[in-house]
């Protein structure tokens, strides 16, 4: 009886046990996949974290400081080493400021600049994007909090699938770009070229910034105030700070009293001083890049030089950093070819269209259109390029009552929140198109859409930058490769 109760003591053991056998194995010997993509630059900022000895500023946030902080211009004034701790808010702040625990030590300054919206601002944690930001350091797992596990655990078969599936093809997911790992320096500065603000309004209108209180979730507050604690324990000094904002997203109502009880809300809140004035981050428009939140070449020197002297201020120090600020650069010029003839476009006849800020938007469906299975988005109205879907408020598609496919090719550049709802009959959006950075949604932009709705592509050269886009890879698991005819 007792070696029947031991063998099968010893068969249910091992049948626990077989599964983590196989996934660490897998795990350690299927190729990286990700290891050029935005993402991909996790494992080196990490690295840069644990290797440095001596005492640094670690600046800690989303793609707003990968984007916002020139390394060596704080460095330089400070005259220590700076850690740019920023990457994707996709990853969430928590996720951040655990893998930030590897190395903290005595005389470090530790400054806390998230993005300042309802999902960086809680506990928020993306398993998906969590695996492919670790893949090139799986030590990073024993720093992720105990809490995230069972997402992790989650999110493991399908990331092994997808490695499984690229390992057979002997690909691997390749991004170019501003989002890919090759525009990053050493210190974990993004250095790709941005001289002008590229986004289609000068701000996205997608992505609102309130600064109001409830924007914080008290458990996030609770979560920053324990990371605060030990921080200090270990004799490093924590400062919050505020990230660069695009003064033309500003929700209307906001003012310099708003703000300030916001402001006073935060230094009740967090139990470290609030090192900046906020209005010092609130920047002309001409100052970003593609988001609300990430600045171009002009913004990182006014950005960096301001937090630099926020931080010597705060430490006592009689030093300025002055430097010769860049002018707002402003929207990038509008490239024209007038020798071009731009043909009708067959589709327009389906659509309604409305001039928003000097731009064509497609705002509706016509009679004609509604009664269709297939729309294709038009490259033109009236000669003029169509550049955005939607008007912020009503769904485009509302009134189609057996749309099933809405194509969308090259040519447009802003998708707005809502633009799919209530169409009740969509299945699939085919992207027609390769290039994921020059067309603008939210992560919002499917709220009211059935959980069905696919988003198709016709190569996998496109799948793979939709499925990692910035814009984009919140929705990736909505996508799949088109179904052929």
């Amino acid at each position: 009886m007792k070696n029947n109760a031991l063998k099968t003591f010893l068969i249910l053991l091992l049948a626990a046990v077989i599964p983590f056998i196989f996934i660490a194995a897998t795990l350690a010997f299927l190729p990286k996949i990700y290891g050029e993509t935005f993402l991909g630059e996790m494992a080196a900022k990490y690295e840069l974290l644990k290797s440095t000895k001596e005492e640094k500023v670690i600046i800690i946030g989303g793609s707003s400081t990968a984007f916002g902080i020139d390394s060596e211009i704080i460095g330089g004034a400070l005259g220590k080493k700076v850690i740019n701790f920023g990457l994707y808010a996709t990853l969430g702040t928590k996720m951040m400021l655990d893998l930030s625990r590897a190395n903290v030590r005595r005389g470090d300054i530790i400054v806390l600049a998230p993005e300042l919206d309802r999902q960086t601002l809680s506990m928020y944690f993306n398993a998906e994007s969590a695996w492919q930001a670790i893949e090139g350091d799986y030590s990073m797992l024993l720093r992720i909090g105990k809490d995230n596990y069972s997402d992790l655990a989650g999110g493991i078969i399908p990331f092994l699938s997808k490695k499984f599936e690229y390992a057979l093809q002997g690909r691997t997911v390749n991004q170019t770009g501003v989002y890919s790992r090759s525009s990053f320096s050493p210190s974990g500065d993004i250095v790709y070229p941005r001289e002008y603000n590229v986004m289609t309004f000068g701000y996205d209108t997608n992505q609102e910034i309130e600064l109001v209180p409830d924007i914080f979730d008290p458990e996030f507050i609770d979560y920053v105030n324990s990371y605060i604690s030990w921080a200090e324990r270990r004799g490093a000094k924590v400062y919050f700070s505020f990230c660069p904002m695009n003064a033309s997203a500003l929700a209307e109502g906001t003012t310099e009293e708003s703000v300030y009880r916001f402001v006073e809300f935060i230094e009740d809140s967090i139990h470290c001083p609030v090192i900046s004035n906020p209005w010092d981050s609130i920047l002309d428009s001409g100052y970003f890049y593609d988001t609300n939140y990430h600045l171009n070449d002009a913004g990182v020197v006014v950005h960096s030089e301001t937090l630099a002297n926020d931080i010597l201020r705060e430490t006592g120090s009689t030093d300025a950093l002055v430097l010769e600020l860049p002018d707002p650069p402003g929207k990038k010029p509008a490239e024209t070819n007038p020798g071009t003839v731009v043909e009708e476009d067959p589709d327009e006849k389906y659509f309604v269209f409305e001039e928003i800020s000097g731009l064509v938007a497609i705002t509706g469906v016509t009679d004609e259109g509604a009664a269709v299975k297939e729309l294709r988005i038009p490259a033109t109205h009236g000669g003029a390029p169509v550049s955005v879907l939607g008007n912020g408020q009503d769904g485009v598609f509302a009134n189609c009552r057996s749309l099933e496919r809405v194509v969308i090719g090259e040519g447009l550049s802003a998708i707005r929140d809502g633009a799919f709802s209530g169409c009740e009959t969509l299945r699939e959006i085919l992207m027609d198109r390769e290039d994921a950075e020059s067309l603008e949604a939210s992560t919002e932009l499917f709220d009211g859409v059935s959980d069905s709705v696919k988003i198709t592509f016709n190569t996998e050269t496109a799948l793979d930058n939709f499925s990692v886009g910035y814009w984009w890879a919140y929705h990736s698991g909505r996508m799949e490769m088109a179904k052929k005819d």
